[in-house]
């Protein structure tokens, strides 16, 4: 992804001291160009966000805007150092986060893909540019952002609850990531856990990770590595999982047209409910199948270690053969 043009940031204390003189930042920190922290949260922050990680124990932070002026806020709580800016609000109706699927166990919820253009790159031309140096082993989180991003390899947690969010990350230790529609994330390897939700047409993509759990509703797209270790997948709508390798337990529940696709690896228990034309992949074995199907929806493996329960009408296929409930 091209990087911005940072010739125009100016030094922090500048834009700090100009921030107190109008009175949009308390002087506390009107002459700090650095906070003693390794926490970091960024609120209602529409622009280009350019986070860079080092070993010190420091976040350094610099501002430029973009086209036109939009407010900054920077203080730090409780040891978190909040970067905020305003709220973004659709020109009719709510703000765009408002329509961020809610986590339930329901599968049949009453989920709708968020409506809305994609911003284009040159939207961010008129917002702020926020260029972020802080510790490695640091947390970020951001909440209800409409974002360019970039970030280098961060030892700590990232939780994106995004409006939009374009960009790349590096390799992050766990990660909570909220897309909605016309966003496109590409992330390294997660250590540990990854949490996925998806509404609306977005795209998100992620190397290897511990253990998966995702959720999509609408026509989103996922693409992970090898998952090694629990795979949980909820699917309302089109939309679809892809997956290098899994070896661990598999649990898919899909409501719809769309699909999960594992190519290889041992689900060491496979638990799926597929309601509707969608399906569920495995090329590799699996152990103890327990599979729901309705409508047209259809189960394929490549082979089974163990008995396969089925109830429902849908088709399921070991290897290249349609399994029989008298097989």
């Amino acid at each position: 992804m091209g990087g911005p043009n940072f010739s125009t940031i100016t030094n922090f204390s500048t834009i700090i001291g100009a921030l107190v003189a109008f009175g949009l930042v308390g002087a506390p920190h009107a002459n700090a160009a650095a906070f003693e922290t390794d926490q970091l949260l960024l609120r209602d922050i529409t622009g280009t966000v350019d986070i860079k990680t080092t070993t010190g124990g420091v976040i350094d932070i610099e501002i430029s805007q973009g086209g036109a002026f939009h407010e900054i806020k920077v203080e730090e709580v409780d040891g978190v150092l909040v970067v905020s800016g305003e709220r973004w609000v659709d020109e009719l109706g709510p703000s765009c986060c408002d329509n961020r699927i809610r986590r339930t166990e329901d599968l049949r919820r009453d989920r709708e893909a968020t409506k809305g253009a994609t911003p284009k790159k040159s939207f961010f031309d008129d917002y702020p540019t926020i260029v972020i140096s802080m510790p490695i082993e640091g947390d970020v989180s951001f909440e209800d952002a409409r974002i360019q991003l970039a970030m280098e390899r961060l030892a700590g947690r990232l939780s994106l609850e995004g409006c939009y969010v374009y960009g790349e990350t590096s390799d992050v230790e766990t990660a909570i990531v909220g897309l909605i529609d016309g966003s496109q994330l590409a992330m390294g390897n997660i250590g540990a856990g990854l949490e996925v939700d998806i509404s609306g047409d977005a795209g998100f993509l992620a190397g290897d990770v511990a253990m998966a759990d995702v959720d999509i509703a609408g026509p989103g797209d996922v693409i992970l590595g090898e998952i090694d270790g629990m795979l949980d997948v909820s699917i309302a709508g089109s939309g679809v999982l892809r997956a290098t390798r899994l070896d661990g337990p598999m649990t898919a529940r899909i409501a719809g047209s769309g699909g999960a696709a594992v190519k290889s690896g041992v689900a060491d228990a496979l638990r799926a409910t597929v309601d509707g034309s969608g399906g569920v992949y495995f090329g590799g074995e699996v152990k103890d199948p327990q599979l729901r199907l309705h409508g047209s929806s259809e189960v394929r493996m490549r082979s089974v270690d163990g008995r396969v329960q089925k109830t429902g009408q849908g088709t399921v296929y070991v290897g290249d053969e349609v399994f029989s409930d008298d097989d």
